[in-house]
C-alpha cells in the first residue's frame, strides 16, 4: 500500500509512506506508485502508529453488553432490586440462564452483601433458583447466589467470594448456564469496536486457558495472550510463540497476582488503611496473594520457559516484594508491573534500575481519586505517578484493565493528561503527562511513522497532541490541560490500518 499525503503530529509537512511486508518500507515527501500498488490518499490527515491496550480481560469485557450494569449502585438494597427487576423482565426462553452483573465497588457499598439476601432476590418467576454472579468493578470479588456457588463447586458461605478464590472460580464462569453462548459474539464486537478506536493490539489477561480460545477464534487485530500460574506448565512458550495460523496472535506473559485492589481494601500496603476494620475482605494492610519465595520461584520458572513476567501489584508493599523478587533473579527483558498504582520514590528508582516497565491504566485514577484520599490518607500522593515514572526512565505501557474501564485509549490518554473526571482541577497535577507523551505510552514502543516501523497506522482528522503550556511553577495550565483532555476524548479515527491493510474506516 502507498499511503499518500499524511502529516505527523506537530508538523504541517505532508509525506507519503510505502507499507510493505508488515513494515513501513520508506517515507518521503513524495513517492512514485509502483505498478498494481494500492493507494490510500490520507488527504492531509494526521497519521500515528497503531494503538495498543496493554491490559484487557477480553472474555469478561466481551460479556459486558449482556451483563447487568451495577456500576452506579451504592447499596446492597439497590443491587437486590436490580436483580429482581432483571429476572422479572426476562423472556421465558432465558429462564434458568445465569445472571451476571458487573461494576459495583465494595468501597462505595452501603450494607452487607449476604448470600441469603441474594438467594431471596434471585428466584425466577416460576420459583426456580437462578445462578447470579455480581462481579465487583475492580474484578477482585463476586457476590454469588447459592445456585452459582454450587454450580462452580464452591463451598457455601454467608458473604462474597474474593481474591484468589474468586480468580480460580472466574476460570469456570463459562460453565454456568447461558454464559458461553454470549461470549464469542461479544469477542467479535469487542474487536470491531477496538479497531474503530484505532487499537491494533491487545494484551489479553483473561482468566482461562486463553491460548486455546484464541486458537479457535478469527482474530481481527493483534493479540498477546497471557497465562496464569495454574497453566504455567501447559501453556505454549516462549513469549512471542505464534498461536493459531492467523499470524496475529502470539503467546504473551505469565500473569501473577501479588495483591488485591484499592476498591476492595485488599491492595497490600506499607501503611494501614483508614477504617480497614470495616472491610469484609481484609483488615490492616491488605492482602499479599503470593508468598515472596513462591513469587520468585514462579518468575524464575516462567523465564526458564521463555515467558515474560507481568506481576499485578497495586499497593506499595506489594510493589516492593515484586521488585525484590525481580532483583534476586538474573536480569531479563520484558518484565513489567501491572497497575503500579502506589509507589514510593525507592520503588520508582528500583523499577528504573531493573528495567521494569509500568503497565498502567490512567482511567482508574478517575474512579480511585476519592477512595485513595479516604483510604490512603498518609500516602495517596504516591498514586498514579506517571510523570515521576517517565522522568526516571521507566517505560509506560498504557491500557484499560477492561472491563474495569472501557477499552478506549483516548479516554486513557485524556486521564493521563488532565487527571480529572469532573469539574475539579487535576488531581496531583505534578504527575500529568503531555498529550504526545500519553500517545507514545499507547503505541507499544513504536516510533512516529518512519521507515522500518510496523505498518500499523491510524489516521486522524485533526492533531490532538499539541503541547499543553505550563505555568511558572512548572505545572500544566489547568484550563489548557482540561481542553486538551476534552479533545482527546472526542477523537474518532478516520481509519485503522493493520499490517498494511485497512481494517476499519469511516
Amino acid at each position: 500500500m502507498l499511503l499518500r499525503q499524511f502529516r505527523r503530529p506537530g508538523s504541517p509537512a505532508l509525506h507519503d509512506a510505502r507499507l510493505r511486508a508488515g513494515r513501513i518500507a520508506e517515507v518521503a515527501p513524495h513517492l512514485a506508485a509502483h505498478a498494481g500498488e494500492e493507494i490510500l490518499d490520507a488527504g492531509g490527515a494526521v497519521a500515528i502508529p497503531g494503538l495498543w491496550d496493554q491490559h484487557v480481560h477480553v472474555g469478561q469485557a466481551a460479556q459486558g453488553a449482556s451483563r447487568l450494569d451495577t456500576s452506579a449502585m451504592t447499596s446492597v438494597d439497590a443491587l437486590l432490586a436490580a436483580v429482581r427487576a432483571e429476572l422479572a423482565a426476562r423472556p421465558a426462553a432465558a429462564e434458568g440462564e445465569t445472571l451476571v452483573g458487573f461494576g459495583h465497588r465494595l468501597v462505595d457499598l452501603e450494607g452487607a452483601p449476604t448470600v441469603a439476601a441474594l438467594d431471596a432476590a434471585s428466584r425466577a418467576p416460576g420459583g426456580a433458583a437462578v445462578p447470579v454472579v455480581l462481579i465487583g468493578g475492580d474484578a477482585h470479588h463476586a457476590w454469588m447466589s447459592s445456585a452459582a456457588l454450587a454450580a462452580l463447586g464452591l463451598p457455601a458461605r454467608t458473604g462474597i467470594v474474593a481474591e484468589d478464590e474468586w480468580f480460580d472460580a472466574a476460570f469456570h464462569l463459562e460453565d454456568l448456564p447461558g454464559v458461553a453462548a454470549r461470549l464469542e459474539s461479544g469477542v467479535v464486537r469487542l474487536q470491531e469496536d477496538a479497531l474503530s478506536r484505532g487499537i491494533v493490539g491487545l494484551t489479553d489477561m483473561e482468566w482461562s486457558e486463553n491460548w486455546r480460545l484464541w486458537e479457535r477464534r478469527l482474530p481481527r487485530l493483534r493479540v498477546r495472550t497471557a497465562t496464569y500460574l495454574s497453566h504455567l506448565e501447559t501453556a505454549p512458550g516462549p513469549t512471542g510463540t505464534p498461536i493459531g495460523t492467523s499470524g496475529l496472535v502470539t503467546m504473551g506473559p505469565l500473569k501473577i497476582i501479588a495483591d488485591g485492589s484499592l476498591g476492595s481494601r485488599s491492595a497490600f500496603c506499607r501503611h494501614a488503611y483508614a477504617g480497614a476494620a470495616a472491610s469484609s475482605i481484609s483488615a490492616g494492610h491488605g492482602i499479599l496473594s503470593i508468598d515472596p519465595d513462591a513469587l520468585r520461584t514462579a518468575i524464575a520458572r516462567a523465564e526458564e520457559r521463555g515467558l515474560e513476567a507481568a506481576v499485578h501489584a497495586i499497593g506499595d508493599a506489594a510493589a516492593r516484594i515484586v521488585l525484590d523478587a525481580f532483583a534476586a533473579l538474573p536480569p531479563r527483558a520484558g518484565r513489567r508491573i501491572e497497575h503500579a498504582q502506589l509507589l514510593t520514590d525507592e520503588d520508582i528508582a528500583g523499577m528504573a534500575r531493573l528495567g521494569i516497565a509500568a503497565s498502567v491504566q490512567p482511567a482508574h485514577l478517575l474512579d480511585d481519586r476519592d477512595a485513595s484520599v479516604e483510604l490512603w490518607p498518609g500516602t495517596f500522593e504516591e498514586s498514579f505517578r506517571f510523570r515521576d515514572l517517565l522522568r526516571a526512565g521507566v517505560p509506560l505501557l498504557m491500557g484499560s484493565d477492561a472491563p474495569v474501564a472501557p477499552i478506549d485509549p483516548w479516554l486513557a490518554m485524556a486521564a493521563a493528561v488532565h487527571r480529572s473526571a469532573d469539574a475539579r482541577q487535576a488531581w496531583l497535577p505534578a504527575q500529568q503527562l503531555q498529550p504526545l507523551e500519553a500517545l507514545m505510552a499507547s503505541v507499544d514502543g513504536a516510533p512516529l511513522l518512519e521507515a522500518g516501523a510496523t505498518s500499523d497506522v491510524v489516521l486522524l482528522s485533526d492533531d490532538p497532541f499539541a503541547a499543553v503550556p505550563t505555568t511558572p511553577d512548572g505545572l500544566m495550565d489547568e484550563h489548557a490541560a482540561r481542553e486538551s483532555a476534552a479533545r482527546l476524548r472526542e477523537v474518532r479515527p478516520l481509519a485503522t490500518i493493520l499490517a498494511g491493510q485497512v481494517a476499519f474506516s469511516r
